[in-house]
């Protein structure tokens, strides 16, 4: 009988420290997720653009880094300036001008310089023209291009379809249906070849030559990365767009920026 008690009470003890485990178990650590379970997970692992980064949750404009599909094998992720603010955000931004310290001729560079990118993201810069070929062969791309007068007054253009070809073509220009209050001073070029100081790409019925690169170089319409002379008197080679500030200006800032044709 002593040893029937004696063996009950072991027994006992062991369901009862059993039993505490399970239930400390069960209050203290939480159970693991099941297989496939990915609710916080980003929709996209490699985001190929900063509408894709804004899908993952994105909402502050920065530097991020991206993940093209690119078709150029020494382009397989970049750096870039996210805009989450205008117009909705998702906007991958490509060129900004500004007062920022640089010379007047900073963006006077040769096809090297274009073709790879320059300047700070943070500050005054141009994506580089590869880049520019990688994000908007992706997809169907707009591209809206921001202006900033002296006098203050501010002017966009969006231009729904938008894309550049590879360097083999020059980083021919193609966009089309633009529309909004800064006009269409850029239409003009499209079809064109990009032009730098050591690649001019002139056209016969071009007399003029641009400093800067752009496009359609002796056609002056329009050069958003013209000599920056905001405040020095000259205005015949500046920063300029003519439907909006006329061909005699040079822009205090400017802003040129891509995002998917069907952004949501």
């Amino acid at each position: 009988m002593k040893t029937f008690l004696l063996l009950s009470a072991f027994l006992f003890l062991i369901i009862t420290d059993i039993s505490a485990a399970v239930v400390k178990s069960n209050t203290t650590e939480p159970k693991a997720p099941k297989a496939g379970d990915c609710s916080k997970c980003p929709k996209h692992e490699k985001p190929m653009d900063c509408a894709e980064l804004q899908e993952n949750g994105v909402k502050k404009s920065g530097v991020y880094t991206i993940y093209p599909r690119s078709r150029l094998a020494t382009c397989q992720s970049i750096e870039v300036y996210c805009d989450m603010e205008t117009d909705g955000g998702g906007w991958t931004v490509i060129q900004r001008r500004g007062q920022y310290g640089n010379g007047v001729d900073y963006f006077n560079k040769k096809w090297k310089d274009y073709k790879e990118g320059f300047g700070s993201l943070k500050k005054e810069f141009w994506l580089g023209n590869d880049k520019i070929y990688s994000i908007t062969n992706q997809g169907q791309y707009a591209v809206r291009l921001e202006m900033e007068h002296e006098n203050g007054k501010s002017a966009f253009t969006l231009y729904e379809n938008f894309w550049i070809e590879n360097e083999d073509s020059k980083y021919k220009l193609h966009l089309s249906d633009g529309s909004g209050p800064g006009g269409d001073s850029i239409g003009n070029h499209d079809g064109w070849a990009f032009y730098t100081s050591d690649q001019s790409n002139k056209s016969g019925n071009d007399q003029s030559t641009r400093s800067g690169g752009w496009w359609r170089n002796g056609k002056g319409t329009s050069s958003l990365n013209g000599l920056n002379l905001y405040k020095t008197g000259r205005k015949d080679d500046g920063i300029n767009w003519h439907a909006f500030g006329g061909p005699e200006n040079s822009f205090k800032a400017t802003e040129i920026k891509v995002r998917p044709k069907k952004f949501h």
